[in-house]
């Protein structure tokens, strides 16, 4: 997989070497913009590049790079024919990754979305192999002074479908994941605390130094109104999906995870659009102090390093406003908080991890509406970069 993505960067290159390839691929013939509707959807393989400047807190600076494929029905296909304008949803979507960044962590993967049958039923895929080194800061409810660094390496698949119900907006299906985990400590562990540096190693012997596999399903439904599910500008996306882990289906560990979102979309005016995001997690087991750290959830937001706020209940907000400039160029701003604690009725006691950060965006495909850009994001440690395509969720 690792060749992939310089042979497609080099395909790239030669044909822009050739004089019209800009003109004839990359240019709307609207508006005379950087537009890559007619590569992507035109030339054989065109794929739609996406470098990353990862500055990621929990893994440090690094680089990465995605090719994002989007593949037409051959009804599209005739619609782009006929010239009809209306931004469409892609039949599959199929992207490759590959990262790396300053503190030895990398990894690669490749992803599949499908919208079939006209919409009726979706489908998410997504396979990774990673190798990342990460900073935890709580060990079965034992929280030390300083974070240890462990690495986690080991396939991971996560994939879903789901079927429209009836004519309606609504959506359920089934939900499966696998993940097996070399855990291994990547540096030796020096607490201050005798005593909590004794609770944490007794934690970590159990645990490091060999393979843990966690196997999960379950179901899950979604109410979805969102105008372009890649880059919405109005509508409403709720979910909720419950998948359990058990020895029967291969899990080392047994407990049950629980996810209720809210992604809201408010088109006030046509250079004013509102977004807002509402999520919770939740992890229930009849022993959850054995619980490998990297199965808890975290406050999952732009500035905050990934697992540093964690709990067996963590809920999350974030409110998004973007200001169209042009019909090409947008600025948003965004702003949020989140909470980790041991139970639900512990969040509200729980310290707030806030975050905030503006951007920018493009246009850079109006025949699927498809938008890139970059946020700079400021959390309670750190400020960290992200260049991103499509949704800001």
């Amino acid at each position: 997989m690792k060749k992939i993505v310089p042979v497609m960067l080099a395909g790239l290159l030669w044909s822009t070497a050739h004089g019209g390839f800009m003109e004839e691929y990359m240019t709307d013939p609207e508006d005379g913009m950087l537009d890559a509707s007619r590569y992507l959807s035109q030339v054989p393989m065109g794929f739609l590049p996406v470098p990353t400047v990862i500055t990621e807190p929990a893994v440090g600076a690094g680089l990465g790079m995605a090719g994002i494929f989007f593949h037409e029905s051959e009804e599209q296909k005739a619609m782009r024919v006929r010239g009809e304008a209306q931004a469409i949803i892609p039949n599959n979507i199929s992207m490759v990754v590959l990262a790396a960044t300053e503190n030895g962590s990398r990894g690669a993967g490749f992803g599949h979305v499908g919208f079939w049958r006209d919409d009726t039923v979706r489908y998410r895929g997504f396979a990774f192999y990673p190798d990342f080194n990460l900073d935890f800061y709580s060990f079965g409810g034992i929280e030390p002074r300083n974070p240890v660094e462990l690495n986690l390496k080991g396939p991971a698949v996560v994939q879903s479908i789901k079927f429209r119900l009836g004519e309606s907006r609504w959506m359920a299906g089934l939900k499966q994941s696998y993940r097996l985990v070399d855990l291994s400590l990547q540096e030796t562990v020096n607490l201050p605390n005798a005593q909590v540096e004794a609770a944490v190693n007794r934690f970590l012997q159990d645990k490091i130094n060999r393979e843990i596999t966690t196997s999960g399903a379950g179901v899950l439904a979604e109410f979805d109104s969102r105008d372009n599910p890649m880059a919405p500008q109005a509508g409403l996306y709720y979910s909720g999906e419950y998948l359990w882990y058990g020895s029967a289906i291969g899990s080392d560990v047994d407990y049950g995870r629980y996810t209720l979102k809210g992604l809201n979309y408010w088109n006030v005016n046509r250079h004013f659009n509102l977004g807002l995001r509402l999520q919770f997690d939740g992890v229930e087991s009849s022993d959850s102090a054995s619980l490998p750290p990297y199965v808890l959830p975290f406050v999952d937001l732009r500035g905050i390093a990934a697992v540093r706020y964690q709990g067996r209940a963590v809920a999350v907000a974030e409110v998004e406003a973007t200001w169209k400039v042009t019909p090409r160029w947008r600025i948003n701003a965004f702003s949020g908080g989140g909470r980790a604690a041991d139970t639900v009725s512990d969040l509200s006691e729980a310290e707030v991890a806030n975050n905030v950060g503006a951007g920018f965006r493009y246009l850079i495909a109006r025949r699927y509406g498809m938008i890139m850009g970059m946020d700079v994001a400021r959390g309670p440690e750190e400020t960290a970069v992200y260049i991103k395509a499509g949704s800001s969720w």
